[in-house]
């Protein structure tokens, strides 16, 4: 449009010019330009790179002409910078190489002129100075086709730059406001958007009422709100008031996360109580506070530990030779002197694995290693503990008889070593010292092998039989069974359950005592359909270990039609101490399919009670060893207060076993317990016996 302004310009001069020297040849190329250029207004609209080459083209060959052809010298002024200003359009229509291109295409006039090319001698004025002419053509050229170009480029890439810019922070603040309305509106949780330096920069409502951040403005440092710098999700963050947990983190942008937090601070006060009971449960379950040592449950795990370490070792007992003058003479505190020094005589051999624990009533276990005669270790302990000690006014000589069990040869396991060194202990004549087990000194008893080959048949031939103890409530209610296996051997007659499952677990035949039991169970359960109560099981550490035992519980159910109610798995705490994530897989897949789980003999064994919670347990049957001093011992008192309430917030039933008198189980009731299990309420009977009510039940309908 210009163009074409400025050739309509020049026609119209030219008009003047063709009346005042009648020139129709300037006329006419003046009206012909003036044509075409609006011409190629027109086309541009569909073909605007054609139209804008053209139109330059034009304008350089018209610019020529007339330097060429018009007698003029205004009008050879007019083409000359017109020409020049050739490059400027060329930068403003198409781009900077169309306009290099005219830089360099312009040469040609400034040529042209330079020379006087063309240009009538009657028509030349004289120079106001000395080359006048070659200046003021160069400064123009220099001028249109260098500076202005160069700076109308600058500020077309500055302008590019600036649109660019402005088009990926638009781009930005969509994203923005996208990810804003998709997790923030409407969210049921406190979420915050965090960017790489960890500052919050956004937050919705529920995060703002959570984290107060109503005092911050935004954007502020996530540690001024969690007061540490965050790490992995899950962990918790203690504030003033309260206690945050980030449950999730989600990246989203480059530079943007979105935390997920929620208040934690009942889930942490939980934490804590379970860590102090859990304290006051190992101070009570591995330490004797009137002696200041360990206790036999310390011992035994210190033999597991030292069994997996398969080195050689022995276990000892050691029994005081001069008991009476130590339990009449000798008052409590100086007791604890002497047990601190017997515990300075095992810090003084400085051996690795060397542990000491008080048994009760002056004895002491302890287990060593030995890389010699076995007899030699033995009498070397027993010298160690024969010494002589002051204690307040008496001089007190403390003298020890030391028996023991070696490992392996006595032995694979904790409570075989420590029944064999006390049975050594036992077997030890008064008048001697020390003595080492001898399998050869048990009284008229058959070997262990031949003994689980006896079991093994037993097995085989049914000869096993169940019976059941009841579990009640404190009205005396029934609620369940237990069942006890029962082996009364053609050969050696009644054996006791804690001898043959001993050797069960020793030679390998627990698993199928389990199966056994569970299989005869299930099968004797399919003639009782009225029986409203389940029946429980006792499940071994290595019945866990199993890959597909709970496929083998599952099946037995199935194959007589019981519901999975039927019957209840009581796992021991070491069978659940054991590879945690195998465990924890097949006690799920029980729950789920509807089976009961209960930890039996709770206290005597190696679980943590904050620990418990991760397993999908529905019953604690807690020991009678933590029950037997809850009337005198008030830390026990306190304990088993704490562990039952714990269990009935977690919605876990709490039993007592071997409740045997009134008083027992009325102190039991006052904290809170209400199921019971013990001769007070029924003694094991054979399960057709028990059972047998149920069956007139049945046919009476």
């Amino acid at each position: 449009m210009t163009a074409f302004l400025i050739s309509l310009a020049i026609t119209s001069h030219s008009l003047y010019a063709y009346v005042a020297s009648q020139t129709p040849s300037h006329l006419t190329v003046t009206s012909v330009a003036s044509t075409i250029i609006f011409s190629l207004l027109l086309f541009s609209r569909k073909y605007y790179f054609f139209s804008a080459h053209t139109l330059l083209l034009s304008i350089t060959i018209f610019a020529i002409y007339i330097h060429l052809f018009t007698p003029a010298i205004h009008a050879i002024q007019i083409s000359a910078t017109i020409t020049y200003v050739t490059p400027v359009i060329a930068l403003l229509l198409i781009g900077r190489k169309t306009a290099a291109c005219y830089t360099v295409l312009n040469l040609l006039p400034l040529y042209i002129i330079f020379q006087d090319l063309g240009t009538p001698a009657k028509n030349a004025q004289a120079e106001l100075l000395h080359n006048a002419h070659f200046y003021i053509h160069s400064f123009v050229f220099f001028f249109f086709n260098i500076c202005i170009p160069l700076a109308v480029w600058r500020t077309s890439l500055a302008a590019m730059h600036l649109q660019q810019q402005l088009q990926q922070h638009s781009a930005l603040l969509e994203k923005q406001k996208n990810l804003y309305r998709k997790f923030f509106q409407n969210a049921y949780s406190a979420i915050i958007l965090v960017n790489e330096e960890q500052q919050i920069v956004e937050a919705n409502q529920k995060a703002k009422q959570l984290l107060n951040l109503y005092h911050h403005p935004l954007p502020c440092h996530s540690k001024l709100i969690f007061n540490q710098a965050i790490g992995d999700s899950g962990q918790l963050y203690k504030r003033a008031n309260s206690v945050l947990q980030i449950d999730a983190k989600e990246r989203h942008e480059k530079s943007l996360s979105a935390w997920y937090v929620s208040d934690a601070s009942e889930q942490f006060h939980l934490q804590q109580q379970f860590k102090a009971l859990g304290a006051q449960h190992h101070q009570t379950k591995y330490f004797n506070t009137q002696v200041n040592l360990p206790n036999t449950t310390w011992l035994r795990e210190q033999i597991d530990i030292a069994v997996k370490g398969a080195a050689p070792f022995i276990v000892a007992i050691a029994d005081n030779q001069n008991l009476q003058v130590l339990e009449h003479g000798i008052d409590a505190e100086q007791r604890k002197l002497l047990y601190k020094h017997i515990n300075k005589i095992f810090e003084h051999h400085n051996q690795a694995n060397s542990a000491v624990a008080y048994l009760g009533s002056g004895r002491l276990g302890f287990i060593a290693a030995h890389n010699e005669a076995l007899i030699d270790t033995v009498k070397q302990w027993q010298q160690n503990l024969d010494f002589w000690i002051r204690l307040g006014n008496l001089q007190y000589h403390a003298k020890y008889a030391v028996s023991v069990a070696a490992y392996p040869q006595h032995g694979y396991s904790a409570e075989r070593l420590l029944k064999n060194a006390v049975q050594a202990c036992e077997l030890r004549h008064s008048n001697v010292l020390y003595s080492v087990f001898d399998f050869s000194l048990k009284k008229q008893r058959l070997g262990r092998h031949e003994m689980a080959l006896l079991l093994e048949k037993a097995l085989e031939y049914d000869e096993l039989e169940i019976y059941l103890q009841g579990k009640h409530f404190a009205c005396g209610r029934l609620i369940g069974f237990e069942a006890l296996a029962r082996w009364n051997s053609h050969l050696l007659g009644f054996v006791p359950a804690g001898e043959f499952i001993a050797i069960a677990e020793e030679f390998g035949l627990i698993e199928a005592l389990t199966q056994y039991i569970i299989h005869k169970l299930c099968q004797t359960l399919a003639n009782y359909p009225a029986l409203p109560v389940p029946i429980a099981v006792n499940v071994s550490a290595q019945d866990l270990e199993q890959e597909d035992f709970a496929q083998q519980i599952k099946a037995h159910l199935q194959k007589y039609n019981l519901a999975a109610s039927a019957i209840e798995l009581e796992l021991t705490e070491y069978s659940i101490a054991n590879d945690r994530a195998h465990t924890l897989m097949q006690l799920k897949s029980l729950s789920q399919f509807g089976i009961k789980l209960a930890i039996d003999d709770f206290g005597t064994g190696y679980s943590n009670i904050a620990r418990l919670i991760e397993y999908p347990i529905n019953r604690l049957k807690f020991d009678r060893s933590l029950l037997d001093k809850i009337d005198t011992d008030r830390n026990q008192h306190a304990l088993l207060s704490g562990m039952v309430k714990i269990c009935a917030k977690l919605g876990i039933a709490a039993l007592a076993e071997g409740v045997e008198t009134t008083p027992q189980r009325d102190a039991l009731a006052q904290l809170g317990m209400q199921e019971f299990q013990g001769y007070l309420y029924s003694t094991p009977q054979p399960i057709e016996q028990v059972l047998a009510p149920y069956v007139l039940q049945l046919q009476a309908h």
